[in-house]
């Protein structure tokens, strides 16, 4: 039996719905079976990092110092595959952030109390949580000093504390400057008290923005710091969700007219180039380039923010540049934390954790592993790399338990899931080697269901079955 629509608008209403009922229908089944293939090793190179290999019934004292995605995955797969040893995690920090969600915070599809979790709940059991800091490093002797415990002794120890923002590295500007007369970073959060403020406060810069375009012309500028950071598609999101904010586009109820005619928009990087893979830049160089909207400004040293007159110095090889915004999201340098810093367990530039690249074993001290943002790997600063490298750890620690040769390699994979539009994201795959696609669609392609993936399911992913060392 038809059925009519008494209005053109309940018309519409109807269609949409029917719309979103079949995407969600077509979203489980594509996602049920995506899951699944990031289950399974897909050759001989996936094969190097996911295949799961040794295990150790020796007993011994594995310390795991630090309390995000890295050392609550490692602890939960060294549970397993060490049986018989005593594991001791060190973290302070009561709440656990999943932070890619600052992303969708950004643009109001999402809530920060939705992208945090109580660390208690995701602690594996059997595994021994010590609530406080490390105060220093002695890995000549096999301790470190712990805030409140003192000197604890390990056989192993793994390092996973991540990266910390340092804004004494750009003149001019703090950390409390951030939030303020135009400027913002989505990176901003603290991980210790489960606050993502760079969520919340980017999400305000950008209605902020687009109310100013309303009457105004407006200049935005996006800088990214001359070091290793971070989550290296959370500025080109920022930049591409804010373009298509001003083209009226985004969550339902801040829709509106296109104000994109009175913006201007750069995108500043020291790099020569976005992502470093030439199939994905020139997909990313495509769509920017058909944006009129945004230039680009390669090869530019952020040095310093001058935030009373709001322009930003960059050093360039035509010599020194200042570039004036209206609004500014800003990229902060990051480096491992001071603690690391200032240990024999740092690499010769003093900032990063040193490993190798390969076994994530420190060069120098063979009982010591580390992963995740705090080591001096180049691809290796994303929640992908991070879960590969915790599968590398998992059967190189046991390994090295049973004096056996270390089977495990890190072959260099990262991802960064670019949303190159509201409900467009583009699934960024790729290790040392160049593309390292995990399914078989053209990675060069945005799509919506890498989208609607990242939006509806990769929190419940990360929070069930990621953390607790399960895919």
């Amino acid at each position: 039996m038809k059925t009519s629509c008494k209005s053109d608008d309940g018309c519409n209403r109807r269609k949409e719905a029917d719309i979103d009922k079949n995407r969600r229908n077509l979203l489980k089944t594509a996602a049920a079976g995506a899951i699944g293939a990031t289950l399974l090793p897909s050759g001989s190179e996936a094969a190097e990092t996911k295949l799961s290999m040794p295990s150790s019934k020796k007993h011994a004292r594995i310390v795991i110092v630090g309390g995000g995605m890295g050392g609550i995955d490692a602890a939960a797969r060294l549970r397993r595959s060490a049986p018989n040893a005593q594991i001791v995690l060190i973290a302070p920090n009561e709440m656990h952030l999943y932070q890619s969600g600052q992303i969708f915070e950004a643009v109001g599809l999402s809530r920060s109390e939705e992208n945090r979790k109580a660390t208690q709940e995701l602690i594996p059991d059997g595994v021994t949580w010590l609530r406080e800091n490390v105060n220093a490093f002695f890995p000549d002797q096999n301790k470190l000093e712990a805030s409140r415990s003192g000197e604890i002794l390990y056989d192993i120890l793994v390092v996973a504390l991540g990266c910390v923002e340092d804004y004494s590295l750009i003149e001019g500007i703090e950390r409390d400057d951030i939030g303020k007369n135009g400027i913002t970073s989505v990176y901003c959060n603290d991980p210790v008290k489960g606050e993502s403020t760079g969520g919340t406060m980017t999400h305000s810069w950008m209605e902020e923005i687009y109310e100013y375009a309303a009457v105004h012309d407006v200049t935005i500028l996006f800088a990214d710091p001359d070091t290793p950071f971070k989550a290296i598609n959370a500025p080109l999101d920022m930049l591409f969700l804010c373009h298509d904010r001003l083209r009226g586009r985004g969550e339902k109820e801040a829709r509106g007219s296109n104000r994109l005619s009175h913006a201007k928009m750069t995108y500043a990087t020291p790099k020569k180039s976005l992502i470093g893979v030439s199939p994905y830049d020139k997909a990313l160089g495509s769509i920017i380039k058909r944006y009129k909207q945004i230039d680009m400004a390669y090869s530019y040293r952020l040095k310093a923010v001058d935030t009373g007159n709001k322009s930003v110095t960059f050093e360039t090889s035509d010599g020194t540049i200042v570039k004036s915004y209206d609004f500014l999201h800003l990229t902060p340098p990051m480096r491992a934390p001071e603690v690391l810093r200032q240990s024999d367990l740092a690499d010769e530039s003093g900032d990063w954790m040193e490993v190798d690249p390969q076994t994530l074993q420190h060069p120098r001290y063979h009982n010591v592993f580390g992963l995740g943002d705090v080591v001096n790997i180049k691809n290796g600063k994303s929640g992908g790399a991070t879960r590969d490298q915790a599968i590398v750890i998992q059967d190189n620690v046991s390994a090295f338990l049973e004096d056996i040769p270390l089977p495990a390699k890190y072959t260099g994979y990262s991802v960064a899931p670019v949303k190159t539009a509201f409900g467009r994201e583009m699934l960024i795959e790729y290790d040392r080697k160049g593309v390292d696609t995990t399914f078989p669609l053209d990675p060069t392609e945005a799509r919506w269901l890498w989208w609607e993936v990242d939006l509806h399911m990769m929190r419940w992913v990360y929070f069930n079955l990621i953390i607790h060392g399960m895919m």
